[in-house]
């Protein structure tokens, strides 16, 4: 079992504990479970998105990193607060230098396909990782491991070539997550690309059907306690009312993000509860900072006045219907590290005047959005363009896609870029500023990462990888104010809301947790008694 998952459950608990109607979560026993025994039945969940990669080391969408995480596991789990908890580890140690960690772990463990889990074992997934044979791999911060070793069984040594503070905790990112070595030559793998995760985790594959569901099977081999439901299975459904008459008509039980004005009556409905809580994420209209079509966006200044014209306050009214947070920096409250900062506020008659001083009058913008990712995604799209236009700047927004092809469209080399402002989602999964504040480096500009904003800057990147460095913690966060400071200066991005999440349950199922790292955790559910 995980160990952060009653403390997860928790803070979805007080997030949601003043609604009516709302499911608790976790139980007085600390299992996070809330019923006893197992059940022959099928939980059926519906998300807005499809699964653009099974690979472990591949992924970049949290929604799909918690389908992969119930049949994969890592050496660690965080909790609320984002401190890191032992799970394939059970205890680890930091040498002086703060650049040797070691890991003992956890034995008796074994993969779905009966093979032992060991240190050689989460050598070879980590290997995997940092390799850069591996399709699509996003090592991300991890990139700052040097070496990994097996020193024995049960003891995995990890070197990183500059002191990482946060690394106990970003190894508990999906990214970090072991498969059986044996599995990359089974069922259609291969060593550079895994499309049937085999896994530690309570769950197991069954299949998947691309723009349509993936099944798994309980695990009945699994090292830790049993999840309730034998099959789980996951549909993709883009459109938010489709979503919840899927939930009405008893088709599906759990489904994310309903539409924002269904949410009173699900507050209040008999036969179904709400979900509603903050995440580490916020959602953006990011910039192409290295346009060629329009180089006037190269220019800070323009970006900043873009972002003057947007009325924030009325688009979490009104298009989200309450359902975001206000920022007071780059960063939610969340995340640790984050830092106060004068945000643009609601002025489009400064906006015109300056977007005029830049000789930027006559913009003439391509605009993309994702629809059915986050909640009323493609809307707030709509609202932003509307607003720009009140400027005088010239917006088409293009009709929404798939979100697998979204991506694919937006995460290209600059040179393919064929958009000028795009709807991003960003935050931390292990709730530091490390991970969060990684979105903006130079280094991970696509391909090579998920900058897809393009944003290079010597002195930003300079700023972040002295914080992430930093042992002193004081010194630390104060590296990474700066860092926030001057990314608002820089505007590479106009910052909409933090996200709060909304999951709506059948009322005969209890146990849906909600995370504050941007996921929703069905794995422990059960049968309401």
């Amino acid at each position: 079992m995980k160990t952060s998952r009653l403390l997860a459950g928790l803070s979805a608990v007080i997030a949601v504990g003043t609604l009516a109607g709302c499911a608790t979560t976790g139980s007085s026993d600390g299992s996070g479970s809330t019923g006893g025994g197992t059940t022959d039945q099928t939980l059926t969940t519906i998300i807005g998105n499809d699964i653009d990669s099974l690979d472990p080391q591949a992924q970049g969408t949290t929604s799909v990193m918690q389908i992969v995480d119930m049949m994969v596991e890592e050496l660690t789990a965080i909790d609320e607060t984002g401190t890191a908890q032992p799970e394939l580890a059970e205890s680890w140690e930091t040498s002086e230098d703060g650049k040797t960690w070691t890991f003992k772990l956890k034995t008796g463990v074994k993969f779905s396909d009966g093979a032992e889990f060991d240190a050689e074992a989460a050598k070879f997934s980590l290997d995997r990782l940092l390799s850069k044979d591996t399709y699509k791999a996003a090592p991300n911060e991890l990139a700052v491991i040097d070496s990994v070793e097996a020193t024995d069984a049960s003891t995995l040594t990890i070197t990183t070539k500059t002191p990482f503070p946060a690394l106990a905790q970003a190894l508990s990112l999906p990214i970090a997550g072991f498969v059986s070595p044996d599995s990359v030559t089974a069922e259609g793998n291969t060593a550079e690309q895994i499309k049937v995760p085999v896994g530690t985790g309570p769950y197991v594959y069954d299949s998947y059907t691309a723009g349509d569901h993936i099944t798994m099977t309980r695990n009945d081999a699994y090292w830790g306690e049993e999840p309730a439901y034998k099959t789980q299975t996951y549909r993709f459904v883009t459109d938010a009312s489709a979503r919840l008459a899927a939930l009405q008509s008893g088709d599906a039980q759990v489904i994310a993000s309903p539409p924002a004005s269904s949410l009173s009556q699900l507050e209040n409905a008999a036969d179904q509860d709400l979900l509603l809580f903050d995440s580490s994420y916020s959602v953006q209209i990011g910039f192409n900072t290295q346009n060629t079509k329009n180089p006037k966006l190269n220019d800070p200044k323009v970006r900043q006045a873009l972002s003057l014209a947007i009325d924030r306050d009325t688009i979490i009214e009104k298009v989200l219907f309450g359902t975001g947070t206000k920022l007071t920096g780059p960063l939610p409250k969340s995340v640790a590290g984050n830092a106060d900062v004068t945000m643009p506020g609601y002025d489009p008659d400064q906006a015109k005047q300056l977007l005029a001083e830049a000789g930027a009058s006559d913009l003439k913008l391509t605009m993309v959005a994702s629809d059915g990712r986050f909640l009323n995604d493609y809307k707030v799209a709509q609202a932003v363009a509307g607003y720009l236009r009140d400027v005088g700047v010239e917006v088409t927004l293009e009709n929404p896609t798939d979100f697998t092809t979204y991506l694919s469209g937006v995460m290209v080399d600059p040179k393919e870029a064929t958009s000028d402002l795009r709807l991003i989602g960003w935050g931390s999964i292990y709730l530091d500023a490390s991970q969060a504040l990684l979105q903006f480096r130079s280094d991970q500009v696509p391909p090579n990462g998920f900058n897809g904003t393009y944003f290079s800057d010597k002195a930003y990147d300079e700023l972040v990888l002295a914080g992430n460095g930093e042992i002193d913690e004081a010194k630390r966060t104060a590296d990474y104010a700066e860092a926030q400071k001057y990314l608002v200066e820089q505007a590479p991005t106009m910052w909409m809301y933090q996200v709060k999440n909304a999951v709506a349950t059948s009322s005969g199922v209890s146990g849906v947790e909600g995370k504050p790292n941007n996921m929703f955790v069905t794995t422990w559910a059960t049968p309401a008694s």
